[in-house]
């Protein structure tokens, strides 16, 4: 009989095997619903997972090239930080958490004093060395930042490639002010899409993926954290149907709550 690691959210043992996805088993924790890979993150080693060749298209399942898209991720970014300086005016400082080279970091500059922390030397170095901007390499953990010591903290697509989200949204509060936000986007594993897709689902990749929420789980996990849920919007897809993807298809399906990748705010 196969072992799987206890659940990250509520520490319940002995997980339902889902699915088997390159080489690892998808699990799900039969009291909290938590989906999650059931072997331990101990034996992956992230420094070679999140080499240069991850940002740089050596690792197609994830990124086409990361790098050579920067005006798209750029403009991406705008938009987001857009929407959330109207949710927070008064916010001054900001921390991106695995803010990988920065782009995100060069347009929160418009609106924020911005700080990042990055674990890939790669990212990291180029963040620093390109654009000039104060990125930590290594884990927020590491980084040792003062209590309270920032009003908006983002996490663009990075709490499912944690091995210990629950920390890591842990530490995060604690280095929140008192009524600080935290944003982050993730995939939406209760989504219409992501259950019709089942183990072909785009977003079941790991070992880069290690977590997969649903609205239920990625709200239970901030309030265990220490975070309450305050708001949640979906992006992404809801079909491989050429005219469901479309940017007409995405909006319309965006504003019904349909996409596959979730928007969701929590606050301290």
């Amino acid at each position: 009989m196969r072992v799987f690691r206890s659940c990250n959210l509520c520490g319940s043992a002995s997980p339902k095997l889902l699915w088997e996805r390159n080489g690892y088993a998808i699990v799900a924790c039969h009291q909290c619903g938590l989906q999650y890979v059931g072997q331990d993150p101990q034996d992956i080693d992230f420094a070679a997972l999140y080499s240069e060749a991850y940002y740089t298209g050596g690792s197609a399942q994830v990124f086409a090239n990361y790098v050579g898209e920067e005006l798209v991720r750029r403009a991406s970014a705008r938009r987001r930080l857009r929407s959330m300086r109207r949710r927070t005016p008064r916010a001054r400082r900001l921390l991106d958490v695995g803010c990988a080279a920065g782009f995100s970091l060069v347009e929160a500059r418009r609106y924020f004093e911005p700080q990042g922390v990055e674990i890939s030397e790669f990212s990291s170095r180029v963040a620093r060395e390109r654009f000039g901007l104060d990125v930590f390499t290594g884990t927020s953990q590491d980084a040792k930042f003062a209590a309270n010591s920032f009003d908006v903290i983002t996490m663009w697509d990075v709490v499912e490639h944690l091995s210990d989200p629950k920390a890591v949204l842990t530490e995060a509060s604690r280095v929140l002010r008192p009524g600080g936000s935290l944003v982050l986007t993730t995939g939406d594993v209760g989504s219409r899409y992501a259950r019709r897709a089942g183990p072909s689902w785009h977003l079941l990749e790991p070992p880069w993926h290690l977590y997969f929420f649903s609205r239920a789980t990625m709200s239970a996990m901030g309030e265990a954290a220490g975070l309450r849920f305050q708001a949640c919007a979906s992006t992404g897809v809801v079909s491989d149907l050429r005219v469901l993807r479309s940017l007409p298809g995405r909006l319309v399906s965006n504003l019904l709550g349909l996409g596959d990748i979730m928007e969701m705010t929590l606050t301290k």
